[in-house]
């Protein structure tokens, strides 16, 4: 009568396994939800590329830019805009002005964001995010 039991007893373990080993495979990849900035509102006087060196972005993680509306905006953009904090006219027309931007971070590049309000970039909104 063991004998019986020895089979529904390995295939039990085996399908506990298998969900064991799907659920941690989700769990892995599962993208994250990243507020800029922490607790502070995207603005000024925050070193937004010093706060992402201390954390891990993968592609498909989000990042939230969260500011009192019409305050800002965020505009994602080229190397060359986020250099000269000018984004083109193409870029301009995707700026988000929600006070609640959600912005997907792309695969093995640098993702590079600025506030397109004159004269808020050059004084420090802006960030670059290198997602893996």
């Amino acid at each position: 009568m063991g004998a019986l039991r020895t089979p529904l007893v390995c295939k039990f373990l085996m399908i506990s396994l298998i969900l064991v080993g799907l659920s941690s495979i989700s769990i892995a990849n599962a993208s994250k939800v990243h507020v800029v900035g922490g607790t502070k509102l995207w603005g000024f006087a925050f070193p937004y590329n010093t706060w992402t060196v201390l954390r891990s972005f993968t592609a498909g993680d989000t990042l939230v830019f969260k500011y009192p509306v019409g305050a800002q905006n965020t505009i994602r953009v080229n190397v060359f805009g986020y250099r000269s904090c000018k984004a083109t006219a193409r870029e301009s027309a995707k700026a988000l002005w929600t006070g609640k931007d959600k912005c997907t971070l792309k695969k093995e590049i640098i993702n590079y964001f600025i506030c397109g309000i004159p004269g808020q970039c050059s004084a420090g909104m802006e960030i670059k995010v290198f997602a893996k």
